[in-house]
């Protein structure tokens, strides 16, 4: 199975319904919260340009946010992605 991280902060309805899609196709989710772990989230937002939550990696491979992540499971893309 694919190594999921997601940024996120605990105040994000688009973050806590992309970690309910994730969690019903069985996946493990290493969670960071932004709020906590600013630095680290700060050089994550000079290598994708975005500052938004929840910022989603798939084994390392940017994916984008909850809308991202809800369309390619519509297009049938995500559970290969994640090693479904």
């Amino acid at each position: 199975m694919a190594h999921v991280k997601m940024y996120y902060n605990d105040n994000c309805p688009f973050c806590k319904n992309a970690e309910k899609l994730l969690v019903s196709k069985g996946v493990d989710i290493e969670k960071i919260n932004v709020d906590e772990e600013v630095d680290d989230f700060s050089a994550v937002v000079a290598e994708i340009g975005q500052d938004s939550v929840p910022q989603i990696f798939i084994d390392g491979q940017h994916v984008g946010g909850f809308d991202d992540i809800s369309e390619l499971d519509m297009d049938d893309e995500l559970d290969p992605l994640l090693g479904l």
